[in-house]
């Protein structure tokens, strides 16, 4: 049995401390108000503990998780627990400058995708943007000698 290829990451790019603090401040706030609830024996503290519980699951998963990640052949947003995407680098031409915002991905096919960067450390934008330029530029060289 052939065993599956597995995805080794090259690169990590972080999360901003002021986004992951916002996270732990307002999940700290809804553990304040359910158990300030609970001690009342107040039945809202059923409403409230629900969202409660998955603050405190997708703070915990933020903390754990690399904003982005470089593979060999594709790149991944990790921005939420909910929401993971996947842009493979043979799918993309080129990778235009970045801004504030983010930076704009434009497909083979001519479509254009902003990618919003927000979350991500200051820092590291650049260097997210120059890393994923790179390895797109690498993946044409190897597609164009395959052709």
């Amino acid at each position: 049995m052939k065993k599956p290829k597995e995805d080794i990451p090259l690169q990590y790019f972080e999360r901003s401390m002021f986004f992951t603090m916002f996270f732990v401040g307002i999940t700290a706030g809804f553990a304040f108000l359910t158990y300030s609830l609970w001690k009342d024996f107040n039945p809202m503290m059923f409403i409230c503990g629900i969202p409660t519980v998955i603050l405190f699951f997708q703070t915990l998963w933020i903390m754990l998780n690399p904003f982005a990640i470089i593979y060999e052949d594709k790149f991944e947003f990790k921005k939420t627990m909910f929401s993971n995407k996947q842009w493979y680098f043979i799918d993309i031409k080129t990778v235009e400058e970045v801004s504030p915002k983010g930076f704009k991905i434009i497909y083979n096919d001519g479509d254009e995708e902003m990618v919003s960067t927000f979350g991500i450390r200051a820092s590291h934008k650049k260097a997210f943007r120059d890393a994923v330029n790179h390895y797109v530029c690498k993946s044409l060289v190897v597609e164009r000698a395959e052709d």
